[in-house]
């Protein structure tokens, strides 16, 4: 009787398990067939009867995370796991409950326990990568995937992820290379093949991304963006009529595509046909004449032509249209500010941002009008704030650093240059000012490449290589100006100042005799090239004709009385003749008329330390241009100079010590540390710095090293 019982006590629970059982099969066939809501109340009711199940657990939340609802599905998963905490799949498919909530770290943490668990599968670091991209670890994304790819290397679409988590480590190459290999396993995926055009662009390979772009679009020929980007890929190559087929394409398979009428209006202000520029928006408004979006677009055409009366009409009707119209704000802001109406474009600027504080543009117009109207601080605070509206536009970094390095805040400068040229690589006006502050920084060798850079992205643009060439000599590239100079007097022969700076870089390499030729050309092209004569003038105090330089220097102040550089020539002529007060005359001049050069404060206190009763203002001189640029090595060896003048020889080295510092490559220190040396006892060191002077390039340490160093 007593196992009869037992027997009796025991069927409930057999029953009750078979009943779960039960709802646990009908709930996986709705699963299976889509009803994940008619699946979760089978699961619901398999849980009610056996809690302790993990099965059930699982299963729901399965369903649940089939319908997003993955904070739920979160919670079942735990519940299972709790039950069954060896079950290798609960850890795995809660990682992506997690991952789909947005819990990345959660994520990783379970993934992690799943493949710590034993026999991961690829899937296992394919996900975990998956969360990791999610957390911004690319890094760590990059290396999972790499894993995942050893244990399925035919899978098409690990390659494909991986490229997307190089793309945002800024490795386009490296992307590239794993677009390759997902494309050759993959052929006719035109998503792939889009990416791949994608990272081609942002390394500047413009046809190779048409080409991509174009593949693409044979494979999907609905696919808009591919469209899109093929035409931006083509204004990059200025093959704007190209361009313009495009973006009308685009338009017409998404007309709601993101800026892509803005960018048309870009292009359509380059077409060939200025007919077909001006219709196309003129049309619009003749069909729509109360669209002030037409209105503002055709402004836009009409201001990159430069018809800025008709733009600004344009513009005007817009806003009447939509007062609140920011964009039609923004650009006419941008055009008053090229007609340099600040005030009135700092009014529109304002409204702009008023009316949609989330307009990146309307911060980065504003940001230009704070930099001609001094305010600089503002200017900063405006580009740092359309940063954060888009940390990837390069425009936006571009312009934070154009105001860093008025602050000279040179190293922050050179960071949002950096990140400008990582966002968009093809665009050669980054390259130029990041080599201009490279070179504010002494960091020769980099400055050098970008210059080089910008020449390799522009072949043959006449203007870019006018601007080049000028930055090159302005940094002390003379050499490598030369070239440049030569190519600009080839397709422009008559061109007076391209001679005149050909001049100035083959004076500062020690040739002389064609400088000269040079400076004679540019005096016969243009009798009244004040530069040209006091370029000459320069050469001839050099060479220490000191009578014919100051008539060349008179020349050229004849030609413009306001010339601040024949005056400073001027003023160095009168030292080399030993006439300080002549020459803080001259300096003085030059300084009342570009009171923002440093360089002028430097040499006018090494003139004062000359005159018995001017130290005091030779120390203010000194003083105020430290202040404006601590960092410039010009301004010590001047003083290294006027402390020697005054028998003060450790000043002077110290001076000379810091120029070297902040400068290794400053010939001229070297060269008057050198001479300090040379008359001390023994002349220690001396003869290393005058070989270095002249190993740099500095012609008059010649006679020196002969001297000193026999």
């Amino acid at each position: 009787m007593k196992k009869l019982l037992t027997i009796l006590f025991l069927l409930p629970l057999f029953a009750l398990a078979q009943s779960a059982e039960t709802y646990i099969n009908s709930g996986n066939q709705k699963a299976g067939a889509g009803n994940n809501t008619g699946a979760i109340a089978d699961f619901t009711k398999a849980i009610e009867l056996a809690p302790k199940n993990a099965r059930p657990y699982l299963y729901r939340a399965n369903s649940y995370a089939n319908l997003k609802q993955y904070a739920q599905a979160v919670d079942d998963y735990t519940r299972s796991i709790n039950l069954d905490p060896n079950f290798q799949t609960t850890w795995f498919y809660r990682g992506n409950a997690n991952a789909g909530n947005k819990s990345y770290a959660d994520a990783v943490s379970d993934f992690t326990h799943a493949i710590g668990m034993g026999s991961p599968t690829y899937q296992m670091y394919w996900y975990r990568a998956n969360a990791r991209s999610g957390a911004g670890d690319y890094q760590g994304a990059v290396a999972d995937f790499t894993e995942a790819i050893k244990m399925s290397p035919n899978t098409a679409a690990l390659y494909e992820y991986r490229g997307v988590a190089k793309v945002n480590l800024g490795d386009n190459a490296g992307a590239i290379q794993d677009y390759d290999i997902a494309v050759r396993l993959d052929p006719n995926n035109s998503d792939l093949i889009f990416y791949r055009g994608n990272s081609k662009g942002n390394i500047g390979d413009y046809p190779g991304a048409i080409a991509d772009y174009r593949r693409a679009v044979a494979l999907n020929p609905k696919n808009a963006e591919a469209i899109f980007y093929t035409a931006n890929a083509e204004v990059n190559l200025k093959k704007y009529d190209e361009a313009i087929v495009d973006y009308k394409r685009a338009i017409a398979l998404n007309p709601d595509l993101p800026n892509a009428y803005k960018y048309l209006a870009s292009a359509l202000s380059h077409a060939t046909n200025q007919q077909t520029a001006q219709s196309y928006y003129g049309d619009a408004i003749k069909r729509t004449p109360t669209n002030a979006e037409a209105y503002l677009y055709d402004g836009i055409v009409k201001k990159n032509r430069n018809d800025t009366t008709a733009a600004l009409a344009d513009f005007d009707k817009a806003i009447e249209l939509n007062p609140k119209y920011s964009d039609a704000l923004q650009n006419r802001a941008d055009l008053k500010y090229g007609n340099k109406h600040y005030a009135e474009a700092k009014v529109d600027a304002d409204s702009a941002i008023n009316t949609d504080p989330k307009n990146g543009q309307a911060y980065l117009t504003r940001a230009r009008i704070q930099i001609e109207l001094k305010d600089t601080s503002a200017a900063f605070n405006d580009a740092d704030k359309a940063v954060s509206l888009n940390p990837n536009n390069d425009y936006a970094y571009v312009i934070r650093a154009d105001v860093e390095a008025l602050q000279k805040q040179y190293a922050k400068a050179a960071q949002d240059y950096d990140k400008a040229i990582s966002l968009n690589p093809g665009n050669n006006e980054s390259y130029l000012q990041r080599g201009i502050i490279r070179a504010q920084l002494a960091m020769r060798t980099p400055a050098l490449q970008d210059f080089k850079k910008v020449v390799s992205l522009a072949p043959n643009d006449t203007s870019l290589y006018e601007r080049v060439a000028f930055a090159m000599s302005d940094a002390g590239f003379y050499n490598d100006a030369l070239p440049l100079y030569d190519f600009l007097i080839s397709r422009h022969p008559a061109k007076v100042n391209f001679y005149v700076d050909r001049g100035v870089a083959r004076q500062n390499i020690g040739n002389y005799p064609d400088a000269m030729i040079d400076y004679a050309k540019a005096i016969s092209l243009d009798s009244l090239s004040g530069k040209a004569y006091y370029n000459r003038a320069n050469i001839r105090l050099a060479l220490n004709d000191y009578n014919q330089a100051l008539k060349d220097v008179n020349k050229a102040l004849i030609i413009n009385e306001n010339d601040d550089e024949a005056y400073f020539i001027r003023g160095k002529i009168r030292m080399a003749m030993n006439d300080p007060h002549s020459a803080v005359l001259d300096y003085n001049a030059a300084s009342f008329i570009n009171y923002k050069s440093t360089r002028v404060l430097a040499y006018r206190g090494y003139a004062e330390s000359f005159i018995p009763d001017y130290a005091a203002r030779m120390n203010a001189d000194f003083a105020e241009a430290l202040k404006r640029e601590p960092g410039n090595p010009l301004i010590y060896d001047m003083l290294g100079q006027a402390r020697y003048n005054l028998r003060d020889v450790t000043g002077a080295l110290l001076n000379y010590n810091k120029a070297i510092e902040l400068d290794a490559q400053y010939a001229r220190a070297y060269y008057h540390r050198g001479l300090v040396r040379a008359v001390q006892p023994g002349k220690p060191g001396a003869c290393t710095d005058l070989n270095k002077a002249l190993e740099l390039g500095l012609k008059e340490a010649e006679a020196a090293v002969r001297l000193y160093c026999k």
